[in-house]
């Protein structure tokens, strides 16, 4: 219990049980490049549950950064070690399973003509790279392995997107001028998913997906993903991320109506399910938010998996529009994230894993593998916007590495009873109880409870040592603050979980 120069007493949280689950947030390294990906979130981190978390970034100009941490050590690097002397346009990363070494695609140009190659480590986080060519004439080449760590590629050429192998290539379809593609690699066999958007009219916006079940020896048809989704929200500004189990691809797609890029809805598709999509968020700014260009109110989901169980996760980065960058006067991003346990139970409530500060959250990914953690990176931006687009001035920013309890995320619920003929259900009330809190103060206390995504809930009143409030509301996680009724305290916010 602490006094404050107004005379007014806040309250601490008695703990009764061991230490909650929390999230902790290194720094792995910085960088001065704002605009990490023009896209989808693609894969910067890996985490390998043998050795360790392979990570990358982009830095300075043509600059590819690598860093890795073991399972029982720091980072190898204070900021990364450089990937090539050369300048390279990072395309992402992944882990050959089989030996532990880094692959990372590629992309340059050598006397006028783009080029594509990857990157291969020497040793399992050792940071000795040597690229070999892939070929000539494409660009923003990403690389994926399979089963046996055979890296297939995907890369654009003259506004098409290519499957690309050292020896074999494939054109799967258009996209535009911009990269809005994707690739997903099944670890168990030879499943590969090339993902894409078209990036210009008349279909800008329109999701594809076409698998290869063995290593690009046979294709399946070409899914148009936009005309099934279930909303009236299709268009993709910006492409999706997926993950395979064994042969079942798992994707997750930000979607808008193809012109107001601050309404916005993350859905989940699980291409054998019927039906075969889940909405995971809908977020809704204010139309006079600036979120800046290339990107929606939450946007940029990555998905990971608990291996051997029916959980999976998503994060996104989502605007602020009550945080603005007083510099760009852009809304700053945070990082957020959501739980699903099966079909049956669809996504739970999000939840927001960074703090809203005076840094912008964006370009988050989500290891593939979670191992009752959520291995994620993402970049703090000092000043919102890009500085490569005149956005404000060019900074150097920390690249953050968050380790969340997979606790933490809270699951959906079985969707209510329908039956009319039952009109009685069970109902958890949120409580606040004396365990909880103990409240010592001659004043009235008030408190403002507030829901995951920031909207006010409830205002009570401490009438005694236990109260009870929330019917009507779900079961989730909620946030307090107290004071009295001439002042809040911004500093006295609590975590309430339901019971």
């Amino acid at each position: 219990m602490v006094k404050t120069e107004a005379g007014r007493w806040l309250l601490f949280l008695i703990l009764v049980t061991t230490a909650p689950a929390q999230v902790i947030i290194d720094t792995a390294g910085y960088t001065n490049r704002d605009r990490q990906v023009y896209g989808p979130a693609v894969r910067y981190i890996v985490n390998d549950t043998l050795r360790g978390i392979h990570i990358v970034w982009k830095d300075g100009y043509g600059e590819i950064r690598y860093n890795f941490r073991d399972r029982n050590d720091d980072w190898r690097w204070e900021n990364g070690t450089p990937v090539s002397q050369y300048p390279r346009n990072l395309g992402c990363l992944d882990v050959n399973m089989t030996t532990g070494k880094a692959m990372i695609g590629a992309d340059y140009i050598l006397r006028g003509t783009p080029q594509i190659s990857y990157f291969t480590d020497i040793a399992p986080g050792s940071g000795g790279f040597i690229e070999s060519p892939i070929a000539a004439g494409y660009r923003h080449t990403l690389v994926a392995t399979s089963r046996y760590g055979w890296p297939k590629f995907a890369a654009l050429r003259n506004d098409s997107l290519f499957y690309r192998s050292p020896w074999s290539y494939k054109r799967l379809g258009s996209i535009g001028p911009f990269p809005g593609h994707n690739l997903a690699s099944s670890k168990q066999s030879g499943r590969f998913g090339y993902i894409w958007t078209k990036t210009s009219d008349p279909e800008k916006g329109t999701l594809f997906l076409k698998e290869t079940p063995n290593n690009g020896a046979h294709w399946y048809t070409t899914i148009n993903l936009s005309d099934s989704v279930r909303s009236h929200f299709t268009r993709s500004l910006l492409g999706g991320c997926a993950l395979y189990d064994s042969i079942r691809l798992h994707l997750v797609a930000g979607f808008y109506n193809g012109q107001n890029p601050n309404h916005s809805e993350l859905w989940h598709y699980a291409k054998y399910d019927t039906p075969p999509w889940y909405l995971i968020h809908r977020f809704f700014l204010p139309d006079s938010a600036d979120i800046g260009d290339d990107a929606l109110a939450c946007c940029r989901p990555s998905i990971g998996r608990k291996p051997g169980t029916r959980e999976y996760y998503a994060i996104w980065e989502q605007f602020d529009p009550e945080n603005i960058d007083p510099v760009t006067g852009l809304c700053r991003a945070d990082i957020w994230a959501c739980r699903s346990c099966d079909k049956t139970r669809p996504w739970g409530e999000p939840v927001r894993l960074t703090t809203p500060d005076e840094s912008s959250k964006r370009f988050p990914f989500l290891a593939e593998v979670v191992d009752d953690t959520l291995h994620i990176i993402c970049f703090a931006d000092q000043v919102a916007g890009f500085w490569e687009q005149g956005q404000g001035p060019r900074t150097t920013n920390p690249v953050l590495y968050l380790r969340v309890p997979a606790e933490l995320i809270p699951i959906g619920v079985n969707q209510p009873e329908t039956n009319q003929n039952r009109k009685q259900s069970f109902q958890v009330l949120p409580t606040i109880s004396a365990c909880d809190f103990t409240i010592h103060t001659k004043f009235p206390v008030l408190f403002q409870v507030f829901d995951n995504s920031g909207r006010k809930v409830a205002d009570l009143h401490s009438a005694g040592p236990v109260f009870r409030w929330g019917a009507g509301f779900p079961p989730g996680v909620y946030f307090i603050r107290s004071g009295t009724r001439s002042r809040y305290s911004p500093a006295s916010v609590r975590v309430i979980k339901t019971r």
